[in-house]
């Protein structure tokens, strides 16, 4: 089902055929995003994102959404930390549609100066809109404590500064340096012939060479750990606390996903069970990881009201030390790979997730995992494994970073978590 095929120009195309699909997904995925920004561009990338969708030589911006609202399929983009993806899914008879639009969109757009100027407006609003979300605020503040003097640490969306001073010039000739053909991936994912598919994309990106296109250069990042309270007038208090996780490409990963389905993945794991089915003091709370190519977090977040600060950060304190100290059990880890496997094929059922996968995959690892290779992996895991991470990654109360949005007493905090 899978095949890969690189251009004379660099531009990599893989596709994975499913022949009862009766829709298509189409990514083009650019290997850039916010990680590669500095801090005077931060917030470029995802600008290019929307200077994308405002017209081009052959499309107005309205004939862009009426052209694929017009057969009912559904396109968007979005800008991640290390790649950048546009992408569209319609049904099979109008593949072709999609990816000349999509083509279209790369080759020939305008970014035109009074688009430029109004998108900056759109794009204040989108980052006044997080900073009004504590829930995805506090993630935010998190990194930015957590990957001080790091790109990982700077906001996707970019600082309100930098939007207001992004010239045209300025846009064009970033795009022209990160976003070339060597750096794309263009993946699609349903009934589709690969061959075909092919030569329909050399001729969408015909006469795009090679040149430009930027050697992206990776600093490892440091951890600055510690207690950051930013304060805030909230009904709630927010918490995320974190520490080191593992990058993308460590097999690690596996046992860690497993040790976050246990700790806080799912309704039934430990912290959900203990802070809000038996004490109800939150409405949510969950762990999570990050996985980067060099780097990555393990995390758990939730909020509260003041007076069960106390008693919240307690009991996620017990948690950390019972698995660092006892381990999972084996019930635990048998439960917990049908949860995994279980997600995972249930996530693989629409071709979009699918085409994303490709696209990671290449990204990170220059080839196609199959499916029975990651179950594999998962069926391998075993407790050593499992508790030597959770050792790992909790084994020094320094290592585990805080971070809290709202009204608190910030010396009451440390003494309660250095306690």
């Amino acid at each position: 089902m899978y095949k890969k095929t690189v251009l004379a120009n660099g531009l990599t195309v893989v596709t994975e055929s499913i022949s009862y699909y009766s829709t298509v997904s189409l990514g083009m995925w650019w290997k850039t995003g916010g990680r590669f920004e500095k801090e005077e561009s931060n917030g470029i990338s995802h600008f290019i994102e929307h200077m994308l969708f405002k017209g081009t030589r052959r499309r107005s911006a309205y004939d862009i959404a009426r052209e694929i609202d017009a057969v009912g399929g559904a396109m968007n983009a979005f800008t991640g930390k290390e790649y950048t993806c546009l992408y569209a899914r319609v049904l099979r008879k109008d593949t072709d549609l999609a990816l000349d639009i999509l083509s279209d969109m790369y080759k020939n757009s305008l970014f035109q100066d009074d688009d430029l100027e109004r998108e900056k407006y759109v794009i204040a609003q989108e980052i006044k809109m997080v900073e009004d979300n504590p829930e995805e605020y506090i993630y935010e503040m998190f990194n930015a404590s957590y990957f001080k003097g790091h790109a990982l640490g700077l906001p996707i969306l970019g600082k309100q500064e930098n939007i207001e001073k992004f010239t045209r010039e300025e846009l064009v000739g970033y795009f022209e340096e990160h976003y070339a053909p060597r750096n794309i991936i263009i993946t699609a994912t349903g009934r589709i012939d690969h061959d075909t598919f092919v030569r329909k994309v050399m001729d969408c990106v015909d006469g795009f060479g090679p040149c430009g296109a930027k050697n992206e250069v990776m600093e490892m990042p440091s951890a600055n750990t510690g207690i950051h309270v930013y304060e805030k007038d909230l009904e709630h208090v927010y918490l995320c606390i974190g520490t080191h996780g593992v990058s993308q490409i460590d097999r690690k990963r596996y046992c860690l996903y497993l040790l976050n389905a246990i700790m806080g993945g799912s309704m039934s794991s430990h912290l959900f069970q203990e802070i809000r089915e038996k004490r109800g003091l939150v409405y949510n709370i969950y762990s999570y990881v990050n996985c980067y190519y060099d780097a990555g977090t393990f995390g758990i977040s939730t909020s509260t009201s003041v007076e069960f600060v106390d008693e919240v950060l307690g009991l996620i304190k017990q948690e950390i030390s019972r698995i660092r100290d006892e381990g999972i059990t084996d019930a635990e880890l048998a439960f917990s790979k049908e949860h995994l496997k279980g997600n995972l094929f249930i996530s693989l059922e629409g071709s979009e997730t699918r085409m994303g996968r490709l696209a990671k995959n290449e990204i990170y690892f220059g080839d196609y995992i199959p499916l029975k290779d990651t179950l594999r992996e998962i069926d391998r895991i075993a407790k050593p494994g499992v508790d030597e991470i959770g050792k790992e990654i909790f084994s020094s109360p320094e290592g585990i970073s805080l971070t809290i949005l709202g009204g608190v007493d910030k010396d009451r905090i440390e003494e309660l978590w250095k306690g």
